[in-house]
């Protein structure tokens, strides 16, 4: 079989199409707080023109990845092909949902494979469990990776020069009165994760919610992301449900090991 291969090189600038990037950029500027923008809004979003970003906005309109009632513009659903072209032509995305429909199986509780990208967190699949409330995030969900018991996961495994580079640029910012904001306690919450191999968070980016994560290597030790199942705090302590989950995210995780 062949192994694809990722190649981290610095691209120089003359190689670079910066349009492109400005269009990605405009795309990201919708989010859930601002769902609707003018191109004055957009162009002060990202540090455009008004006419330039109007002209990104109308080439959106054009391709059907927008919509304009004349004056605002908004996403249209097709933006979605997007994030299905990444699905369709990754191999492990594709290949690990009967792993996590198996987990949430067996643990009746919903699951999720997530990778880190920047800061953030970035949830990829997810299988949710057969109850009336199910918890977990949908694909495509970015959180802050401090929030995450998979971004957590990602962030213990990191080299020590990255870890230090996040800890000095990032901002922690409190999502409940529990989320942590002190990078030292961070740090060594982070550093417990690495040595014992998994991560256990609750009420940290939403209260009354539990995670716990282990991370995702290949057989030569490369990290390609993290399963985690999430759950209701409510439903059993935090002591019975590491002891319930933690053995079964790790066979899944060595198992998914063998295969990529």
């Amino acid at each position: 079989m062949k192994k694809s291969v990722v190649l981290d090189i610095e691209v120089a600038k003359g190689d670079l199409i910066d349009g492109l990037i400005k269009g990605i950029d405009v795309i990201r500027a919708f989010n859930g707080e601002t769902v609707q923008l003018s191109a004055t809004e957009v162009a002060d979003k990202i540090g455009l023109s008004r006419s330039a970003a109007r002209r990104y906005l109308l080439t959106l309109v054009h391709i059907g990845m927008a919509a304009t009632d004349g004056r605002n513009y908004w996403l249209t659903p097709k933006v979605l092909s997007l994030g299905h072209s990444y699905l369709d032509s990754a191999r492990l995305p594709r290949a690990i949902i009967p792993f996590l429909q198996r987990l949430t199986s067996q643990l009746q509780e919903s699951s999720n494979y997530a990778v880190l990208d920047g800061d953030d967190v970035v949830y990829i699949n997810r299988v949710n469990a057969q109850r009336v409330l199910s918890t977990g995030f949908d694909p495509g969900t970015r959180l802050p990776a401090h929030t995450s018991t998979a971004g957590r996961v990602l962030l213990a495994a990191l080299p020590d020069t990255a870890l230090q580079a996040y800890l000095h640029r990032v901002t922690l910012v409190a999502y409940t009165h529990q989320t942590v904001t002190d990078k030292d306690i961070l740090l060594r919450e982070l550093l417990a994760i690495r040595e014992q191999g998994f991560a256990v968070t609750e009420n940290q980016y939403e209260t009354g919610l539990r995670g716990i994560s282990v991370p995702i290597k290949t057989r030569h030790g490369k990290l390609v992301g993290a399963i985690s199942v999430s759950m209701l705090i409510s439903t059993c302590s935090k002591v019975e449900a590491t002891a319930k989950c933690v053995p079964a995210l790790q066979a899944t995780a060595n198992t998914v090991m063998l295969w990529v």
